[in-house]
């Protein structure tokens, strides 16, 4: 089993927030803003020197909890830094991004890394929609065609032309190339049966986010399945799981983190009639299921308990869902000192990291 350690940039703000979405810019602080992008490049060291195998970064907008509006300048300031561990871009948005823009900067960003580049294109929740004033109707739609013409700007040869429903190229011919090649380990990024087709189709690897084991098993076998009718076989790094995880010295100090997460989450709520109209918008699935709308709402922690429990459920997790790669974003409960952070990162890689390699 591999891992990688979710990097969000970890904004620490000094006063209250306004519990708003979006939240006001004037509650913005510049120095907190400042050590936050510090902060990455120590967890980065720090998580290298551990024997983490990726760090990886995603696209949010109007985000305190998630300072990184651009996830390519994120890990184009992290490779300066890195030594040997992967970066994963996980992902760019590209249902609202520029496609070929998109192309050049990973295809540029491979060559910085000299290779050690993990790409992932994302969908994006529905309430990211709204940063730019697109129809999250349409996301879906976008995304298929916008992954569709970034693969073919790393592949094709000689310039092309590109007349689509939601873009249109004149002239499409990326500089630089990929150092990977034909392209870097891709990922379509999705539970859904439209993500785990395309995947499969593409020869590409699928990463699942969040959901319960069982939820993510249903999106994990249906995308093997489609992939054998493909005529191929997906490797274990092939599948990557995004999830949440408490650890604490033992399982009651990690349950006692949990119930004070519980008690310090703060969201920032959408208005009452902009919810109701994404939530009507959000139509989903798993592997072609139906599943149950979720606008702003609290993700699971499915990873919580002491070293050895935390063993235990990636085992399970291994079983249940294949995923090789486990992609995780360590929880605090809503506490200003980010040392339980690097307490949490030092405790997983010294007493969880050496004995999963072998699930």
């Amino acid at each position: 089993m591999k891992v990688s350690y979710f990097e969000t940039a970890r904004y620490r703000a000094p006063r209250q927030l306004p519990a708003e979405w979006p939240v006001p810019p004037d509650a913005y602080d510049r120095e907190a803003g400042a050590q936050s992008y510090r902060g990455m490049v120590e967890r980065l060291k720090f998580v290298e020197k551990l024997g983490f195998d990726w760090i990886s970064v995603a696209e949010h907008h109007y985000s305190p909890n998630r300072l990184t509006p651009n996830p390519i300048v994120s890990a184009a300031h992290l490779a300066g830094y890195a030594q040997k561990i992967k970066i994963a871009v996980l992902g760019p948005i590209v249902s609202q991004s520029n496609p070929v823009q998109v192309a050049e900067e990973l295809a540029m960003l491979d060559n910085m890394l000299a290779g050690r580049l993990v790409v992932g294109m994302l969908r994006g929740i529905t309430g990211e929609y709204l940063t730019y004033g697109l129809n999250p109707a349409e996301a879906r739609e976008r995304t298929t065609e916008a992954m569709e013409l970034v693969l073919k700007a790393w592949t094709e040869p000689q310039p092309f032309g590109w007349q689509g429903r939601h873009f249109r190229f004149r002239t499409v011919a990326v500089w630089p190339r990929p150092r990977q090649q034909p392209y870097p380990p891709t990922y379509a990024l999705g539970t859904s049966r439209e993500s785990c087709e395309f995947a499969a189709r593409h020869r590409l690897g699928l990463g699942v986010s969040y959901a319960p084991f069982d939820v993510i098993a249903r999106a994990t076998h249906y995308y093997r399945e489609q992939c054998a009718q493909y005529g191929w076989q997906p490797s274990r790094d092939q599948i990557i799981y995004r999830a949440n995880i408490l650890i604490g010295a033992t399982d009651a100090d990690a349950e006692q983190l949990l119930e004070a997460q519980r008690g310090a989450r703060r969201d920032f709520p959408l208005s009452p009639p902009v919810r109701d109209a994404l939530l009507q918008l959000d139509q989903r699935n798993v592997a072609g299921v139906a599943r149950t709308p979720n606008v702003g709402g609290v993700l699971p922690t499915n990873f919580v308990g002491s070293p050895d429990r935390i063993v235990d459920q990636i085992r399970r997790c291994r079983e249940e869902c294949g995923a090789g790669v486990l992609d995780l974003m360590f929880q605090l409960p809503g506490s200003a000192d980010l040392s339980l952070l690097m307490r949490s990162l030092e405790l997983f890689g010294t007493k969880v990291l050496p004995y999963i390699r072998v699930i």
